[in-house]
């Protein structure tokens, strides 16, 4: 039995997500503190975090835009549940893992929200143009 890690995760979102989402947080961290130990702790942190779970809630965005037929709900949701999940454990993970600034360093993730919106639509319309041909 073969698994197919692309239906279910987008490697190339997770990485370009984890690269810009880990400078961010790394340059939020250390303007704010000059603590670079602490900074690059915090950046691993949403680098690994993004990564897998960015490239998994992009795919889950993707589905759910394309497997709800009516189109206004379908986008909704593709932005919505992805969006609120990925912000309250970013959230969350900063909080608990000691991150000097949690709440700074989350706001970078509502880069997910427009990235989600274009996303669902984009796949939608080739869901469309798919069936066309």
């Amino acid at each position: 039995m073969k698994v197919e890690l692309h239906k279910y995760f987008d490697f190339k979102i997770g990485i370009i997500g984890a690269l810009v989402m880990g400078i961010a947080v790394f340059c939020i961290n250390y303007f704010a503190t000059y603590l670079v130990i602490e900074s690059l702790t915090a950046s691993f942190k949403q680098v690994v975090y993004t990564f897998f779970l960015g490239g998994f809630f992009m795919k889950s965005c993707e589905y759910i835009a394309t497997h709800i037929r009516n189109y206004g709900m379908a986008i909704v949701l593709a932005v919505c549940i992805p969006s609120i999940i990925t912000l309250i454990l970013t959230f969350g993970l900063h909080v608990f893992k000691g991150t000097p600034k949690p709440l700074a360093s989350t706001i970078p993730t509502l880069a997910i929200i427009p990235a989600t919106f274009v996303w669902a639509i984009r796949k939608r319309k080739l869901l469309k143009q798919d069936a066309k041909v």
